[in-house]
């Protein structure tokens, strides 16, 4: 196969890149993202994905190709240094913000990135608002509200929904499909939380932002659902009857999509989780929407869940990028000002789940297919509330290390361990967990055989007291270390907003009404964390953690997922006794009038928005667009007769490579095994070292290795493009060794 070389690189800040300090999996963070947390999947309607708790991804951007040329390779023009950054960024003045209504609480230079960050209260109402300003042009807003549910009708999730269909000032059926039409944003979303909903927007264009910023505004505070019965209908669930003969069913977006969400196996272990670990607060019910519990919600309760938690006095409002803060302050004003202070904030703070006295175990039935031996699908989890309050940031950090040491790699301990110990062919439960008021930890084993249930727990608890009691190897520990290191420094989101990023970590702390800087700040509690290690070692920093927060820890809850081939035929049968009897309970003249109002919602839902209600949402013209095309500079040369290319950039220091493997010439029957051969390259060692060194050494030497396969089509030819890529980064004075790597993984596998 032809090789290619590419070097490249992403200008970055040195800003937060994860929700919390790293995150294990270059992907984990979109898939939002998401561990054991269930996600709200995506609306189909809208071209908006929401995602339930986590939404953040570290994934690396497109590889850009440009022309031009050069003699000769040289790390140091890969790795510029970092344009100096004054740390007298623009802020608003007191008098500023006192004009506009707010008063200045506090201001600090976040030296981590580059920002001078501004928190302000709202005078009138006591809204808090952030505002970060720095050289960012992905400009970010975000409004987060405090919507912690009593029950699981899914108050939190039919409001996220509903209130992005149309508002006061723009009065369409869904604003935002036309907003996506005529708008350059980079992020443009909501998503909910188990005791929170956020709803944030980013863009480079500065007329875009302050478009999607008042769009978004009016739609938090001044919603057209409060006030309109079918979108509550439509969102939330509601009666259907096509005809007086016909059956009655439910339908509703939010109503169906959580039934989906209750059919997958993994997403019904998240909440038994979640809701056995927090039975007295308000975790312990679904703000998603349990499905047999939606249909008890009425439009009364919906409407009165907005007008308690959708008030600025709830809100925590986020401001990023390199626009003027000072006209920041001004547009929130024009909306802040229409409102009075409410107790809002007293009663949607969350109450502390206090800490069990001795384990709990727990069997829950999923539904499953017919066929294969149900005996062997069985999955475990044991999950533990870590603490009966929030933790120190360095104790949080410690946690997250401890993490990445037992779970983030193929070759760390315990997840090593439970995958070969036969007793099941997946992990479940997402490691620890920092993003609700009390942290987790939950580990285990999915397609276990019944009469291994006991054995996997038994295996879970004998491997932790093992690691409490040996510690971890020191090239473990030191490619943890620098793992979490590198990914702090590096801050690649990818094509996730870095703002974004910052938000939802800062929202992790502010929402519980603690110190919205501090978890911007990781340098501090990353350098006394590596000097505890350097002094006492590592044992004797995370064994207590491992007795302290799991071993010793009696609030843990045990759970056995059972597979129940008869469990979705029995949910539908008793759904449908229930319509039944409402339908035997209704008149003619009702049945009469629920046909009516169906065909009344179905019509109002294939009627376009008048054109008036169109020209409402604002958009962009050509004018607003820049006509200069971002230059990206290249130099293209030759090594040994292979093409190297190379991007002069500001990277922060980190060398970015990729090795490109062309393969057109690859036999057709070899195709299917091209990701599995990737895998294996990283998976299965080298020639003289197991995996487990190699992935040692990669996490010691470099920011991460990765292989994969990439396919696309070509205009004006009937073949495809099909390459194989590995990619590769680290700190520029270990250009040498990830080279080195890059060619033991490709030539000694």
């Amino acid at each position: 196969m032809e090789r290619a070389v590419f070097l490249r690189s992403l200008s970055t800040t040195t800003t937060l890149s994860c929700s919390r300090f790293f995150s294990r999996s270059s992907h984990r963070l979109a898939s939002l993202s998401s561990k054991r947390h269930r996600l709200l999947s995506n609306l189909q309607r809208r071209s908006l994905f929401r995602n339930h708790v986590r939404l953040i991804s570290t994934a690396s951007p497109p590889s850009i190709y440009l022309k031009g040329h050069f003699c000769a390779l040289s790390t140091r023009a890969i790795a510029t240094s970092s344009p100096q950054s004054s740390p007298d960024v623009l802020g608003a003045h007191d008098d500023v913000a006192e004009k506009f209504g707010f008063d200045k609480v506090s201001e600090q230079f976040i030296e981590e990135c580059k920002s001078r960050a501004v928190l302000y209260k709202h005078k009138k109402t006591g809204a808090e608002v952030m505002s970060v300003s720095n050289e960012d042009e992905n400009k970010v807003f975000g409004i987060v509200l405090r919507t912690p549910p009593k029950d699981s009708t899914g108050i939190p999730h039919i409001l996220e929904h509903s209130v992005l269909c149309g508002s006061r000032k723009y009065p369409l059926k869904e604003p935002f499909v036309e907003l996506l039409k005529g708008s350059l944003h980079t992020f443009l979303n909501a998503f909910t939380y188990p005791d929170r909903t956020c709803y944030p927007v980013a863009s480079t264009n500065m007329k875009d932002f302050y478009n999607l910023v008042d769009v978004y505004l009016d739609a938090v505070f001044f919603p057209k659902c409060v006030e309109d019965f079918q979108t509550f209908q439509q969102e939330g669930w509601h009666y259907e009857l096509n005809d007086p003969s016909e059956d009655i069913t439910y339908k509703g977006v939010v109503f169906n999509e959580m039934k989906g969400v209750y059919s997958q196996p993994d997403n019904i272990l998240g909440r038994t989780s979640q809701q056995a670990l927090f039975p007295d607060n308000t975790y312990g019910v679904d703000s998603g929407g349990d499905p047999q519990v939606i249909p008890k919600l009425t439009f009364e309760e919906f409407k009165e869940f907005h007008r308690k938690y959708y008030h600025p006095s709830n809100a925590r409002i986020w401001f990023y990028g390199d626009d003027d803060p000072n006209e920041r302050l001004r547009i929130l004003s024009e909306y802040l000002d229409m409102f009075d202070a409410s107790s809002a904030p007293n009663e949607s703070r969350v109450e502390h789940q206090k800490l069990f006295s001795e384990p709990v175990k727990i069997v829950e039935k999923y539904p499953a297919a017919e066929g294969g031996d149900l005996k062997k699908k069985h999955m475990v989890c044991l999950n533990w509330l870590l603490s009966d309050k929030p933790l120190d940031l360095e104790t949080e950090l410690a946690l997250g290390f401890l993490d990445h040491l037992m779970l983030g790699t193929p070759a760390s301990p315990l997840r090593k361990i439970l995958l070969e110990s036969g007793l099941g062919d997946a992990i479940v439960g997402g490691g620890i967990e920092d993003e609700l008021l009390q942290p987790q930890f939950s580990i285990g084993l999915k397609n276990v055989s019944e009469e291994n249930i006991q054995k996997v727990e038994e295996l879970v608890m004998n491997t932790l007291k093992k690691l409490a009691e040996e510690g971890f190897d020191s090239n473990a520990v030191e490619a943890s270390m620098n793992t979490i290191e590198f990914s702090l420094r590096e801050n690649n989101t990818g094509s996730f907003p870095r703002g974004l990023a910052l938000m939802l970590r800062s929202i992790g702390k502010w929402v519980y009404d603690m110190d919205p800087f501090e978890p911007l700040k990781y340098q501090r509690p990353l350098m006394t964390l590596k000097a505890r290690i350097a002094e006492e070692g590592s044992k004797a920093v995370f064994a207590p953690l491992i007795e302290n927060f799991i071993l010793n820890n009696p609030h843990r809850v045990t759970i056995e997922m059972q597979p129940d081939p008869e469990k979705a035929t029995t949910d539908e049968a008793v759904e449908r006794e229930v319509l039944d009897k409402v339908k035997a309970s209704m008149t003619e003249e009702d049945l009469a009038e629920l046909a009516r109002a169906t065909h009344e919602l179905k019509l109002k839902q294939e009627t376009p928005d008048p054109p008036e209600a169109l020209k409402s949402v604002p958009s962009l013209s050509l004018q607003d667009i820049p006509k200069k095309p971002i230059y990206v500079p290249i130099e293209v040369g030759d090594i040994n007769g292979i093409k190297v290319l190379r991007h002069d950039l500001f990277t922060n220091d980190v060398l970015y490579s990729e090795v490109v493997f062309d393969m057109s010439s690859l036999k057709q029957e070899l195709l299917p095994l091209v990701p599995l051969f990737c895998q294996s390259l990283l998976e299965m060692g080298t020639k003289d070292m197991d995996f487990v060194q190699l992935n040692q050494l990669i996490g010691r030497k470099t920011g991460g290795i990765s292989v994969y396969p990439s396919t696309s089509s070509v205009r004006g030819k009937e073949h495809p493009s099909s390459h194989l890529i590995v990619r590769g980064k680290a700190m520029s004075d270990r250009a040498e060794d990830l080279f080195n790597l890059l060619s033991l993984q490709t030539l000694k596998c």
